[in-house]
């Protein structure tokens, strides 16, 4: 099942996801002091990362939407972690679902638009 996803394609979402994150970010750091704006930023990211994986991904849409987002969420959290932040295994739990969810949710758009 692995071998017939689009790595390329899933690479390349994870690095638009981490574009979204860091422009979003750097626009709105000063309003996005707050968790909730912090958490829909990077809802935000995984619904564009999963997006382009889906559009990528000519099977198994879904599941690249889903590993792009997890691969964003590995390297959010490995640069969060560099910039001394302190790790919460709780917020990279309920970040890692909603990572699955933004990215398979992304997918789905792209898998609508592409039969549209």
């Amino acid at each position: 099942m692995l071998r017939g996803l689009h790595w390329a394609g899933i690479l390349f979402g994870a690095g638009t996801g981490l574009v979204v994150a860091l422009s979003l970010f750097a626009l709105l750091g000063v309003i996005a002091t707050n968790v909730v704006a912090q958490v829909l930023i990077q809802f935000i990211a995984f619904l564009a990362a999963g997006y382009v994986a889906g559009r990528f991904s000519l099977i198994n849409g879904t599941l690249a939407g889903g590993i792009a987002s997890l691969v964003l969420l590995f390297v959010l959290a490995v640069l969060t972690i560099a910039a001394g932040a302190a790790a919460n295994v709780f917020g990279l739990l309920f970040l890692g679902l909603l990572a699955i969810g933004g990215g398979s949710a992304g997918a789905e758009f792209a898998e609508k638009k592409r039969r549209t």
